[in-house]
């Protein structure tokens, strides 16, 4: 065999050993690593709950109901000025206290017996007239025992009333307003001091030392004034706002334009006092007979006679034996004691 020289060696070597490197480079390539990254690759955290904290998504139908705020009270009350040209006060013209259900007890008793806080006593068998009982002073915030120590008041003073379109009304009307029971606090037991300094006057003028009962106050005030026909002024109706404030539950005052002269008040429910069960006093048990001959209050020795003998003889509506002189409902005041 030939051997070769180094040229033909060369020849055949060298395409061989090309191919082996090129081959390397390209496999050691494919092997080489990526480089890291400058900054680490954010990973999404996921959260793993066990199977016991599952909790299921809460519907819209088991979701509570935010409930809608509810609506302010609106209380009404008309302003209009007050006239300057009305006729003089007359306090005889609103006849009071009467007794329309002709138990003997009249619109003050009424009052006292409805609103003591435990059953009260009386001062006789006839139970005309309270001796004793349980009651709280709205207005100064006092308990009482002795209905001496009390005034029953109007809310809405009778001379207010006058003054904000009362004046116009019959003596029936003012009797009636005068001795209104269907609304609970048109008439009130208070201390009677209280009262003496309440007077005639409005809400503008005089106020509750207790301002707790300052909503309750407006509250009834604005009401009666409404239910009657009565308007307030301005100044009167600017402190009801005011009193009202101070309400837990939100009141608000809607003023309208009033006349200033109402002729005749929007009629309120008639008085259907339910007359308290009583014994009626028999001939019998009365000093005199209520048919006979005419009797003066000099005839009887104390007052309870005297106003048992008026009632049997038709009092208050009538009086045939003129007891009661000032037209009160009541017999033979010089005989009455407190």
């Amino acid at each position: 065999m030939r051997r070769m020289n180094n040229e033909e060696y060369r020849n055949i070597v060298t395409p061989i050993l090309t191919i082996v490197v090129i081959l390397m480079f390209v496999l050691g390539c494919g092997a080489t690593e990526p480089p890291l990254p400058s900054a680490p690759i954010p990973v999404p955290s996921v959260a793993i709950t066990s199977p016991s904290a599952t909790v299921p998504p809460i519907s819209a139908a088991s979701t509570p109901a935010v409930p809608a705020p509810s609506d302010s009270r609106t209380i009404t009350v008309s302003v209009a000025p007050v006239s300057h040209d009305l006729p003089d006060y007359d306090r005889d013209d609103w006849r009071h206290w009467n007794d329309d259900d002709r138990d003997c007890q009249d619109a003050r008793q009424e009052t006292l017996i409805a609103e003591s806080r435990s059953a009260v006593s009386y001062r006789n068998a006839d139970r005309c007239r309270v001796e004793s009982g349980d009651w709280f002073g709205v207005y100064t915030g006092e308990s009482f025992t002795d209905p001496g120590d009390l005034d029953v008041d109007h809310m809405v003073p009778l001379a207010n009333a006058h003054d904000s379109g009362g004046w116009a009304w019959s003596r029936e009307r003012k009797a009636d307003y005068a001795n209104y029971l269907m609304y609970d606090n048109h008439l009130i037991a208070v201390k009677a001091s209280a009262n003496r300094q309440k007077g005639r006057k409005g809400p503008e003028e005089w106020r509750p030392s207790r301002r707790e009962y300052w909503c309750q106050y407006a509250t009834d005030w604005a009401p009666i004034k409404q239910n009657w026909g009565l308007t307030a002024t301005q100044r009167e109706s600017d402190a009801l706002g005011e009193m009202l404030a101070t309400c837990d539950e939100p009141t608000s005052l809607v003023v309208v334009s009033g006349t200033g002269a109402a002729i005749s008040p929007s009629a309120p429910p008639a008085s259907t006092v339910t007359p308290t069960p009583l014994p009626a006093p028999s001939s019998d048990e009365l000093p005199y007979d209520p048919d006979g001959p005419d009797r003066d209050c000099g005839d009887f020795g104390t007052w309870d006679d005297a106003q048992a003998f008026f009632i049997a003889a038709g009092g208050p509506n009538d009086d045939p034996h003129r007891l009661d002189g000032d037209g009160d409902g009541v017999a033979c005041n010089s005989l009455r004691r407190n």
